[in-house]
């Protein structure tokens, strides 16, 4: 049973460093993604002539804020959690078992993810396409 718990702990905090990997890289693509694609002179006024340009804003801001909202959510949970061990009585709550519950969801924090990704996907996307064909266009 012991070896059970060692590899429970080991097994958490491998996902722990991967889930906090992962919510680095999604922040620092979804704020720097368009400033990397705006660094190039002629970019900015492409981008602001796209037709996509209000849908490609909108997708970033969303995978931005998909990755704050998700930070929140697992925020409150941890906090619950911590609660709940350090004050008698606090598990047997309605807050502390509707916590424990979101806690227990990885569906969650996968379904967010994958919007994330696809957000931030199609934006690259769509970002890409405009600069192409104005490249194209332009020779």
């Amino acid at each position: 049973m012991a070896q059970r718990k060692d590899e429970e702990g080991t097994h958490f905090a491998n996902y722990a460093e991967y889930s906090k990997t992962l919510r680095s890289w999604l922040v620092a693509y979804g704020i720097g993604g368009p400033v990397l694609f705006l660094t190039n002179k002629d970019a900015p006024a492409k981008v602001s002539e796209s037709p996509y340009l209000g849908l490609i804003i909108t997708l970033f801001v969303a995978g931005v804020a998909l990755q704050i909202f998700l930070a929140f959510i697992n925020k409150w949970a941890a906090w619950q959690m911590y609660k709940g061990a350090c004050v008698n009585g606090h598990q047997v709550t309605r807050t502390y078992r509707t916590w424990d519950w979101i806690n227990s969801q990885s569906w969650i924090d996968f379904l967010i993810d994958l919007g994330v990704l696809i957000s931030f996907s199609v934006a690259t996307w769509l970002v890409l396409k405009t600069l192409l064909v104005a490249q194209v266009v332009a020779t």
